[in-house]
């Protein structure tokens, strides 16, 4: 039986219910991310690592929440976001609504990993003190054993999990490498690149991309 919380019945639901009590909620955003990645790359991530999540420990994975926060980038074309307080109001509904049909227990993926998106979601699970919320942050795991230059935004990490998760998405012969800049005190303090990536995205490849996807999947599932 599918896992996919839309695939099911509503008496598909009842009866997972019966044995367990957690699903796997995904977030993502509609964001620019460079010349050769597409708008849709932080929820494509999201929802390929709930899937893989999914695959290991059962557990139900609800469709994707798309428009997130974007501070950083919501000057290029194309980047649709909410603001802090809409996000975590939404959130904090949305996480109540999932413990009405009778869950207990919620893992937030986010592919965006912006802080006032994390920091928006965080705050709505502190809302919600009947249920056990985790934000399982990919941003947290260390991949210095295979990564050649420091992440950040349709960098090599992301590219490299795009190459491996959706090839056909991803025009690496477009990618530009682009310094980080980030004034430390201010409190904008990420410089505009003319791109729209920060990091290098031309030292990803797909044997990258599984490497650090696999780590993700991994790690996250055991913590289950």
């Amino acid at each position: 039986m599918s896992k996919y919380l839309c695939d099911l019945t509503w008496s598909d639901v009842s009866d997972y219910l019966v044995g367990r009590k957690d699903i796997i909620l995904p977030f993502g955003s509609v964001e620019e991310h460079g010349y050769h990645l597409p708008l849709s790359t932080d929820g494509d991530i999201a929802i390929k690592i709930s899937e893989g999540i999914s695959d290991l420990t059962d557990i139900i994975y609800a469709p994707l929440v798309w428009y997130g926060v974007s501070n950083s980038t919501v000057s290029y074309a194309g980047t649709i976001m909410v603001d802090f307080s809409s996000l975590m109001i939404f959130a904090a509904s949305l996480f109540n609504s999932i413990k009405n049909n009778g869950f207990k227990k919620i893992y937030l993926i986010s592919g965006h990993l912006s802080g006032s998106e994390i920091s928006a979601l965080k705050e709505a699970g502190r809302r919600c003190t009947d249920l056990e919320i985790y934000m399982l942050d990919y941003s947290l795991l260390s991949f210095d054993d295979i990564m050649e230059s420091e992440r950040y935004h349709a960098c090599e990490l992301e590219t490299s999990l795009m190459l491996y998760l959706y090839p056909n998405k991803v025009d690496l012969k477009k990618a530009v490498d682009e310094e980080i800049i980030v004034d430390k005190y201010a409190v904008n303090g990420l410089s505009k690149t003319k791109s729209g990536v920060w990091g290098s995205p031309t030292r990803a490849t797909k044997e990258k991309g599984k490497y650090i996807y696999q780590h993700i999947v991994n790690e996250f599932s055991a913590y289950i």
